[in-house]
């Protein structure tokens, strides 16, 4: 007999809704709203009608310092030059 090996993929999301987003930024909803309201967030976009905010910004947010969204903009469309 042969043993089979299952393997489980785990498929990152490409956008989440902003309380999957405050959930993996660890603050409250409240919080990340009042966040977006003050520009210190990335980008959020319309999608099928729900507003979503993409993870890869998120992890670009985090990885340049967490800087407020018009930098955050600045630093996407120079590709991330410091």
């Amino acid at each position: 007999m042969s043993s089979s090996t299952v393997e489980i993929v785990q498929i990152e999301p490409l956008t989440v809704r902003p309380a999957q987003a405050a959930q993996l930024l660890s603050i409250s909803l409240r919080k990340f709203h009042s966040m977006r309201a003050s520009g210190l967030l990335p980008p959020m976009y319309k999608l099928g009608g729900c507003s979503v905010i993409r993870t890869a910004d998120l992890k670009q947010w985090a990885a340049w310092g967490f800087p407020c969204l018009d930098r955050f903009l600045v630093l996407q469309a120079e590709g991330g030059k410091t």
